[in-house]
């Protein structure tokens, strides 16, 4: 049995809110709203330290042993509105969250990416953040061996990944193994569904379940409304009293809208949204890649980072989503979906400068984000790159999902993306990385959590997620979140 299964949880340390009817309250020194990477560190942080804690999370908890292969029922328990969720500019784009325990650690490929010195440095310079890359090594280090962090080994790499190294050397561009909490990965490349072998250590599998044999308490099921004096967090049926403090995990487009609830009026709350754009190529060759096979996520590359503000990744697709990928109807569709052994997908996340917002409409969060023209041109030069890419290693075909770029044959046909249209609607977009909209800082009129991860008026009430950070950070957040959460409850302490 995983740690996660019910008859390894401590008696009455889970309750599922759908079975709570009555009114009633409950109290511990904590209340941590959201069970992902920000509240499951959190957590775990606490009760080691002897404090009582209960953790909140709006959805259900999934345990291991019911994840399965398939895309859809695991996107209809474990996402956040079956994934549909979008964002709505001049394009609309679906943005990707965990809505059940462990959060979006639950369903992502576990990568583990420190972020850049520079990124502090920029947030110290121009947002007065008073920590440093320096202050944060400890925490990434303990994470680092208590989630097994490494790199993706040779066993569990598979051919679409391999592949991908492969194309970097032949171009001359640096890339890595992807860094995971992994351990040890039987290589089915379905991260996206949950880790069926309970091997990916999220926070379902790791924090969570320690918290709960430190004392813990942990409501599933259970929307946080809002929070009043006390401090108070007030769901359908019971309210929950904190008497240390509260602590807002609940990300980048929700824990807003709990503050907004809650009476926050301040100017910069749910303003400078960023997230990473993320999109992906597929390529089509004559012998069989089997990306089903191996790591979802097994290299990546930040050649390009800094001079072009983007990062490429594999990432295998199953067939349900592949489809998605491919500018094809029809036969041509059902054919190529035939050959689906000889595909492979890579991706591109775009450290985009565009600024969005979130707000409350008809009691739903409603996100506006467009791309701009910098973005675009960013963005098409990474499709360039993974084009050149594939046909490096011998791709017959590269299957663009951008309107009015046709299917490409050779590396003739690279010279086309100079043309490609920049406008947003012309291409196939995803974002699971968010930041911003409760944004860090010394000054109210610009920011809404001061720099002890307070909020501006709020006593006792605390945010930890990226939520507070003041730009986006060009890598895979998840694990500068944590880190950052550690560090955030460990001066809270």
């Amino acid at each position: 049995m995983h740690p996660d299964h019910p008859h390894k949880l401590p008696t009455g340390s889970h309750i599922d809110g759908q079975t709570v009817y009555k009114p009633g309250e409950e109290s511990a020194d904590f209340i941590i709203i959201g069970s992902g990477a920000a509240g499951g560190t959190a957590a775990q942080f606490l009760t080691e330290q002897g404090f009582s804690v209960i953790i909140l999370e709006e959805g259900p908890y999934v345990p291991t042993h019911k994840f399965g292969v398939d895309v859809y029922p695991g996107m209809k328990s474990l996402f956040r509105d079956i994934g549909s969720q979008a964002a709505q500019g001049k394009a609309i784009f679906p943005i990707l969250q965990g809505r059940c325990v462990g959060g979006s650690t639950t369903i992502n490929s576990a990568i583990a990416w420190r972020a850049p010195e520079s990124v502090y440095e920029t947030w110290q310079q121009d947002f007065g953040i008073d920590f440093s890359h320096a202050d944060l090594e400890p925490h990434f280090d303990y994470l680092d061996k208590a989630l097994t962090v490494k790199p993706v080994e040779d066993c569990t790499l598979g051919q679409h990944n391999n592949l991908f190294g492969l194309a970097a050397n032949r171009m001359g561009m640096q890339s890595q193994r992807t860094r995971r909490y992994d351990s040890g990965c039987e290589a089915s490349a379905s991260c996206l569904t949950g880790c069926r072998s309970g091997k990916k250590m999220a926070m379902n599998i790791a924090f969570i379940p320690q918290a709960l044999h430190k004392g813990a308490r942990l409501y599933s099921n259970t929307k946080a409304l809002k929070i009043s004096k006390g401090p108070k967090v007030h769901t359908e049926h019971t309210v929950f009293y904190a008497k240390r403090g509260i602590i807002l995990a609940a990300s980048a487009i929700q824990t807003p809208g709990i503050l907004k609830r809650s009476g926050l009026r301040n100017k910069a709350l749910g303003r400078y949204f960023q997230i990473h754009p993320a999109s992906s190529l597929v390529g089509y060759f004559d012998r069989d890649i089997s990306m089903q096979t191996g790591a979802t996520q097994g290299y990546n590359s930040i050649h390009f980072l800094d001079s072009h503000r983007f990062k490429l990744e594999v990432l295998s697709l199953p067939p349900e989503l592949i489809t998605t990928r491919l500018p094809l109807l029809g036969p041509q569709l059902s054919q190529k979906m035939l050959e689906y052994k000889q595909l492979l997908n890579w991706a591109v996340i775009l450290k985009a400068g565009a600024h969005g917002t979130v707000k409350q409409r008809f009691g739903k969060d409603w996100i506006s984000y467009t791309l701009t023209p910098a973005d675009m041109n960013s963005l098409r030069q990474a499709y360039k790159t993974l084009s050149e890419m594939m046909f490096a290693v011998g791709a017959k075909e590269v299957l663009p999902c951008v309107y009015g770029m046709p299917i490409l044959r050779s590396a003739d046909d690279l010279k086309l993306w100079d043309n490609a249209s920049i406008d947003p609607k012309a291409y196939s977009l995803v974002s699971s990385h968010l930041f911003g909209t409760t944004r860090m800082g010394p000054h109210k009129k610009s920011s809404v959590v001061v720099l002890n991860f307070q909020v501006h008026g709020m006593d006792k009430v605390y945010v930890l997620d990226s939520s507070i950070f003041p730009t986006n950070i060009g890598v895979n957040p998840q694990h500068t979140i944590m880190a950052v959460a550690r560090l955030g409850t460990s001066r809270l302490v």
